[in-house]
């Protein structure tokens, strides 16, 4: 059955049918004339791929490079892709790789020079490229991080054992290195990616600062920073330890920004008493390192309450140096009096101090009284929870197991001073006191 159908000039109008053909229209139908391509036409479209190209020609050469490499085993690339290739994989995929610089660039040629320095690289070598940088870390208390753990009496007093295992997996972040020079970059860039995300993410923070005596990563994880974080996984709505420690004006000096917060046993202004050794602040330092982390709070907070929150931990800091000060009167006039079991002369001698009785930092935890034990745990672990957990913003640090705990170790220390007073009070008199008594 055919269609219905009708002419309209040459538009066919209508159903149309199976084998229906519309009418060509010349007026619409006529193939269209495209004006032919001119050279600089050609070129533009040109240009954009033979960049592309020379860009995976140029990557491809040095690929290339390396692979030719991995067939030599006199190279180092050859020799390490058989002892340990995934070294080799990481430099590939570095920033190093990609801007041209080989094993030879960092390392040098001198095997026996490499040896000596166990593989790391001199902050001198890496200056050359990142001056700043290193100029920056050299401030801080990162570079003098092994120099200080060897001189202090804790890392003597240890065994080497733990000296190596305990003390120097950490502090080695400050490596002193023949050429004076002292810091290992790929202690947070670690090599051979040397990867700066890496070094950003808080992880990277987390094996050193933790534990009792600076419970940093587990504050800053149960801070609602640190839950921002960990829902958000962006660095630029919840800070981290980059944030706010390398942030600013600090660069790689991660103490810049640090008030009565910094050190093991935290800070006080000049003039003021310590219960035990601390860093001291001139009230100028004081005042430019806390504007600097103010600078820092407010893209996220008012700066009335950013300050408030620093404030109260300022205040939180000082409430529990006044326990540890307590605490440790207490422990000097047990020595006085001679009521300590055992006494400091009865007890092997101290690295520096001999058979001083010595509280604070440079203080032991073997060979001393319980009620020295207890002090020490006092002051190293729950005092240092208290106050750093108030300036990273955990209730529960701040709190619990921090300011309660402390008040937990003072009432001991006042209950067994009082059973050693007892206990020397009932000890009958040796025969030189009674014929020194009147």
């Amino acid at each position: 059955m055919t269609s219905l159908k009708w002419r309209v000039g040459r538009v066919v109008v209508g159903a149309p049918g199976r084998n229906h053909r519309p009418v060509p229209d010349p007026s619409t139908d006529a193939p269209e004339r495209r004006p032919p391509r001119t050279p600089r036409r050609w070129l533009r479209g040109a240009l954009p791929v033979a960049v592309v190209l020379g860009v995976v020609a140029f990557g491809a050469r040095r690929h290339l490079s390396v692979y030719a490499q991995r067939l030599d085993g006199q190279s180092c690339v050859g020799c390490h892709a058989t002892e340990n290739p995934r070294i080799i994989d990481q430099w590939v995929g570095s920033a190093h790789f990609t801007a041209g610089v080989g094993c030879a660039g960092c390392h040098g040629v001198d095997h026996d020079a490499m040896f000596a320095a166990d593989g790391d690289v001199s902050p001198k070598v890496c200056a050359e490229c990142h001056a700043d940088e290193v100029t920056e870390f050299s401030r801080g208390a990162h570079a003098r991080a092994e120099r200080d753990a060897r001189q202090a009496d804790l890392f003597k007093a240890a065994p080497p054992e733990i000296q190596r295992q305990g003390c120097m997996l950490c502090h080695s972040i400050g490596k002193i290195f023949p050429d004076g020079s002292s810091g290992r970059c790929n202690h947070c860039h670690t090599g051979h990616r040397f990867s700066a995300a890496e070094a950003r993410a808080p992880h990277a923070c987390e094996g050193c600062h933790m534990g009792p005596d600076h419970p940093q990563i587990e504050a800053w994880n149960a801070s609602k920073h640190g839950i921002s974080f960990r829902a958000l996984g962006d660095e630029n709505t919840a800070p981290t330890c980059v944030g706010c420690h390398l942030g600013g004006e600090a660069g790689h000096d991660e103490s810049a920004n640090m008030t009565l917060g910094r050190g093991a046993a935290g800070a006080v202004l000049e003039g003021e008493p310590q219960a035990v050794p601390m860093k001291t602040l001139t009230q100028a330092e004081f005042t430019e390192r806390r504007e600097r982390m103010l600078a820092l709070c407010r893209p996220c907070h008012g700066a009335k309450f950013a300050r408030q929150a620093l404030e109260d931990a300022d205040l939180v800091k000082r409430a529990a140096d006044a326990l540890v000060a307590e605490a440790a009167d207490i422990l000097r006039s047990l020595a006085a009096e001679g009521v300590l079991a055992p006494m400091p002369e009865d007890r092997p001698a101290h690295p520096t101090a001999g058979h001083a009785l010595v509280l604070g930092g440079a203080g032991l935890y073997t060979h001393t009284s319980a009620v020295e034990q207890r002090f020490f745990e006092m002051a190293r672990f729950h005092h240092s929870i208290t106050f750093k957990g108030a300036y990273h913003f955990s209730p529960d640090h701040t709190h619990w197991t921090g300011y309660a705990a402390m008040q937990g170790d003072l009432n001991f220390i006042r209950d067994e001073a009082r059973r050693l007073r007892l206990e020397a009070a009932r000890r009958p008199a040796a025969p030189g006191d009674r014929e020194a008594a009147p």
